[in-house]
């Protein structure tokens, strides 16, 4: 019958309320898991599916060979879209004009994401492309119109083929962000590639296939097509692997996200754990009764596991159904602000969150399960008689493990997680230690202020123990609501402050150097705010330390040769391709030294070099590297190495030189400037004069970029309010845990004539000193958890937050005290008859 006996132990403590906060700290740790995973998983495909435009499709194939039909015709098999892109350089003549461009020859469908984008005039009023050019068509970039004379209906020959220039090329979806690439692109389709009779062997051609489709397709396709594919020749890549501005975003908006909320899913968590811990000690007296009336070890074991058991399976199922109300009602809110479905989710967010369900419960409830068996059946007689307090140690390992193994699983990234669960370690150790010794020292003060200070810190010492633990999960609680706020109110604004308004939009490249002063004078006059410009020098970076460099990595995998630089005992792999140098008397905007200093003696050759590339060659202040620059070779010494924000959207370098080491050179230069969408028409005259200068225009990637940061702030602020309700569960359980020995104090208090304004004044005190205190503690370990994610896993600089060392205790004072203030309330208004009857 002991089956039955659970089941109605059930039933009259969910009617009496006696599970209300375990109950519901396993429904919200559920629904948090599963609104925050549903939440986050379809926004951020939502991210990918709009910056997917940017590669003109979902996975690109690139190859420096043919492609096999059979690959492509799988894919198709698979339900996959596909597209044929193939881009080389060539000569374009016009006349008695040439000049070296960029040929893209496409198929059909293209572009599989996003849209082209031309227009009838070179800077003129663009329109969405219906299709693609004609065949023997082509639409052509409008720096080609300056560079050629051309006008629309003129013909441009490209190798042995003729075509008709019918469109001006204004927007490629997969353009790319490359600032060094200034040959204009030339749009043709792929059916006339074979009359030009370009493409012979050993030519340096690009061969793209694009792929679109669900994202189930393409991870069928993938683990087809990967074990087939080869690293020297094949390159299979997404929005998020590669190095452009709108892949960091997209990575660093996943952080974000994650983030957020794996702070939701610790404080469901800790709201369990308090939770169990209090419903354990509440079933004291119910075991004893049990064992007195004959129930062995095995039984009682059974009837608290299958009450634990339909307890956790009612709460996640409620969980289930309640984060699935509210991830569906938030995401119809956020796909109305952005004008856009989001793509559904998968089965994994259910199963993550039944799992944290289940294994919250039943972790944090075993080594409190092992205490309430463990009670001895005297108890009926002496109500001080506990449970079996060996072991406690274990507790901890269990519940620290547990909420590590959440974070690691949730998360799949173990540096995120790391810094998460060690500033939460960091808090409960410095917490434990100082809260023993403010609690020590307490007595001695308060016995030197009124009567209420006196009693509440008198409550302090007395419930030493069992206030460090309530500290330790205050503090937790609060540091983590500290780290959402600090997320979404400092990291974020870190991160919209390296995108301003006036942000530039455009790339001029390419400037002779005799043009310089006239280009700056022509801003000037229209009063456009350009940035600095840089000299730009190509030259390959060939021995480091008299150790000669690899350089057999081709111009087409250059994009994988800075990642996998390392160290060979009889030479040093290289970057692979040729390096745009530039010098600089001053310091860059948007770099911090880190080490070395910046130019001494400027007539001695020097170079500063960037922090990625120094971690990646192993390169250090004093080391000497040798360059060749149009068969010139000289030896330069490292000086000073910096951290550059590449997320700027300004001209940045791996190498920098002082004057005297390049300025002997020839260089053509590049700078960055800002015009209004207005003004856009400008343009044409504003560069007429300069027909060899290319412009790049940057609005497209920055609208994205926008974009991505605006998604993050609306799933912060939704994760916030969840941490909210989870930090408030996790005060409310922790003030609840300690009522029945409050309970004890007041019928004695009340006995002995304290009067109900005393009482209600300690209790007041004694919470506001708890949650102060435990503010305090929170902020520091905030801060230290901050720290680590800002450098460690946002690539920002590190800084003080010090509003919030104020925010925090007082926060912490107003809030716990205000909570222990009315849980407390309803036992002061009592009777001192009342209170010793339901002590009774």
């Amino acid at each position: 019958m002991w089956h039955k006996i659970s089941w109605r132990l059930l039933k009259q403590e969910l009617k009496r309320g006696e599970l209300t906060i375990m109950a519901a700290a396993i429904v919200l740790s559920v629904t948090a898991v599963l609104a925050l995973s549903v939440f986050t998983e379809r926004l951020q495909a939502g991210l990918m599916a709009r910056s997917a435009e940017f590669l003109a499709a979902d996975r690109v194939l690139s190859s420096r060979r043919d492609i096999p039909q059979e690959w492509i015709t799988k894919a198709e098999q698979e339900g996959l879209q596909t597209a044929e892109r193939v881009v080389f350089n060539s000569m374009a003549f016009a006349g008695e004009q040439l000049a070296l461009v960029d040929i893209k020859a496409v198929g059909d469908g293209y572009p599989l994401r996003g849209e082209l984008r031309v227009a009838e005039q070179p800077y003129g009023a663009e329109q969405v492309a219906q299709g693609l050019p004609q065949s023997g068509e082509a639409w052509v970039a409008a720096a080609l119109f300056q560079e050629l004379e051309l006008a629309i209906g003129d013909t441009i020959e490209v190798g042995r083929s003729q075509f008709v220039v019918s469109k001006v090329l204004t927007y490629e979806p997969d353009v790319g962000f490359s600032v060094f690439t200034d040959s204009p692109n030339v749009l043709i389709r792929y059916q006339d590639l074979a009359a030009t009779e370009l493409i012979q062997p050993g030519s340096r051609v690009r061969y793209n296939q694009l792929f679109a489709g669900t994202l189930e397709q393409l991870e069928q396709y993938e683990a087809w097509l990967t074990p087939q594919l080869n690293e020297d020749t094949h390159n299979w890549r997404s929005i998020e692997d590669g190095d452009s501005p709108l892949a960091r975003s997209l990575q660093r908006a996943e952080r974000f996200m994650l983030l957020a909320s794996l702070l939701g899913v610790v404080l469901a968590a800790t709201a369990v754990a308090v939770a169990a811990q209090r419903y354990c000690q509440r079933n004291y007296d119910v075991v004893a009764i049990f064992k007195t009336l004959g129930a062995n070890k095995r039984i009682i074991q059974r009837i608290f596991v299958l009450h634990l058991l339909l307890l956790t399976f009612i709460s996640i199922t409620l969980g289930l159904l309640l984060g699935w109300l509210i991830q569906s009602q938030v995401i119809y809110w956020v796909s109305q602000q952005l004008g856009t479905a989001l793509p559904q989710s998968g089965w994994q967010p259910f199963a993550l969150a039944a799992a944290t369900g289940l294994v919250s419960a039943v972790m944090f409830t075993l080594y409190p399960l092992l205490r309430l068996i463990s009670i001895p059946p005297l108890r009926v007689l002496n109500r001080d008689l506990t449970g079996n307090n060996a072991g406690r140690w274990l507790h901890w390992l269990a519940s620290g493990g547990t909420i590590y193994a959440l974070l690691l699983i949730y998360s799949q990234q173990w540096l995120l997680s790391s810094a998460l669960f060690v500033g939460g370690a960091v808090a409960a150790i410095i917490l434990l230690t100082v809260s023993r010794l403010f609690i020590r020292v307490s007595r001695q003060a308060g016995m030197q202020a009124g009567s209420s200070w006196r009693l509440a810190m008198a409550g302090l010492q007395r419930r030493a123990q069992a206030n460090s633990v309530q500290m330790l999960s205050f503090s937790t609680a609060i540091m983590l609501l500290l780290l959402v706020l600090a997320l979404r109110n400092e990291l974020l604004a870190d991160w919209q402050a390296q995108l301003p308004d006036d942000a530039p939009n455009y790339f001029v490249i390419n400037v002779a150097r005799d043009d310089v002063q006239n280009l700056q004078q022509r801003f000037v006059e229209r009063e456009i705010v350009a940035n600095d410009m840089y000299p730009i020098v190509p030259g390959r970076m060939t021995a480091v330390n008299g150790v000669p460099v690899r350089d057999e990595v081709t111009k087409e995998e250059d994009g994988d040769a800075a990642d996998t630089a390392t160290n060979n005992a009889e030479q040093r792999e290289g970057f692979g391709r040729e390096l745009q140098l530039t010098w600089r008397d001053t310091l860059p905007p948007n770099n911090t030294l880190v080490a070395g200093q910046w130019w001494g003696d400027d007539a001695q050759p020097q170079v500063s070099i960037e922090t990625g590339v120094a971690d990646r060659m192993n390169l250090q202040v004093g080391d000497e590297l040798e360059f060749n620059i149009g068969g010139s070779v000289f030896t330069v010494p490292v000086t000073s190495i910096r951290e550059v924000n590449w997320g700027s959207l300004q001209p940045n370098f791996f190498m920098i030189f002082n004057t005297a080491t390049l300025t002997d050179f020839p260089a053509t230069f590049i700078s960055s400037f800002y015009l209004e969408p207005e003004r856009k028409s400008e343009l044409y005259e504003l560069f007429r004069p300069f027909p060899q200068v290319s412009l790049i225009d940057l609005d497209a990637i920055i609208g994205q970029l926008r974009e991505v940061i605006d998604q993050v702030s609306l799933a912060i602020a939704f994760v916030l309010v969840v941490v909210i309700i989870a930090g408030i569960l996790v005060l409310l359980a922790q003030v609840q845990a300690s009522l029945e020995e409050r309970e004890k104090e007041l019928v004695i208090l009340r006995t002995l004539g304290a009067s109900a304004k005393l009482l209600r004044q300690s209790v007041t005190y004694e919470f506001v000193i708890l949650g102060a205190i435990s503010g305090l503690i929170a902020t520091l370990a905030m801060e230290l958890a901050l720290w680590i994610l800002q450098t460690q896993v946002f690539d920002m600089q590190a800084s003080i937050h010090w509003r919030f060392w104020l925010i925090g205790p007082v926060a912490g004072a107003v809030v716990v005290g205000l909570m222990g203030r009315l849980a407390c309330g309803r036992l002061i208004k009592r009777n001192t008859a009342q209170l010793i009857r339901r002590l009774a």
